[in-house]
């Protein structure tokens, strides 16, 4: 999701790494690669052109975010300008900093570029193979089957996700993660099963 900052929110939009089709680690594996979906940790870049007081207000906005999440802002603009923004609830802390600067950068004016800083990502993270958004991620700790056949799938480059149970299990999660959710108006077309028993 893109937080413009301090007022707007919006479905997320471009895209990271997740593991391929081919790749999907099984449910048990999943749990133990996946952080816990409800702490995060702040990472502040030094940037010019914001006071001390703004960058502590930009922690605080970010420290109630879902991780991954990225602000980027336009020095030139300023920070209460509608360019900047806060990409939300990725699979990567790389597809939030691109969701980030790219609606950053279509937002600035023309003086100057748009950059970096914050990052929300999980307490104590390290990259690991599988990486999940803090709502994927508490999915499939509280929904993902401990038995029979089940399936998760991830867009890269949106943010969503899809669970699928039984036969066609697959499939399942293919489908719900190309359309979202009531929340979201994104579609999806790079879904991917990364997820599988």
């Amino acid at each position: 999701m893109k937080l413009c900052l301090p007022v707007a929110l919006t479905a997320p939009l471009l895209f990271s790494a997740l593991p391929a089709l081919a790749d999907p680690v099984s449910g048990s594996d999943a749990r133990g690669q996946l952080f816990h979906p409800e702490r995060v940790e702040v990472v502040r870049y030094d940037a010019q052109g914001l006071s001390d007081q703004e960058v502590q207000i930009l922690a605080s906005v970010a420290q109630g975010q879902k991780y991954y999440a990225a602000v980027a802002f336009a020095p030139a603009d300023g920070l209460m300008s509608e360019a900047t923004v806060m990409a939300a609830n990725h699979h990567t802390v790389a597809a939030a900093r691109e969701a980030a600067m790219a609606e950053c950068e279509t937002r600035r004016s023309a003086a100057g570029n748009c950059v970096i800083v914050m990052e929300v990502r999980p307490a104590s993270w390290e990259a690991r193979d599988l990486q999940l958004s803090a709502d994927a991620t508490e999915a499939v700790g509280n929904d993902y089957p401990a038995r029979g056949p089940a399936a998760f799938a991830a867009s890269a480059s949106t943010g969503l996700w899809g669970l699928g149970v039984g036969e066609g299990a697959g499939e399942r999660a293919l489908a719900a993660c190309a359309t979202g959710n009531e929340a979201s108006e994104t579609e999806a077309a790079d879904c991917a099963v990364v997820i599988a028993d």
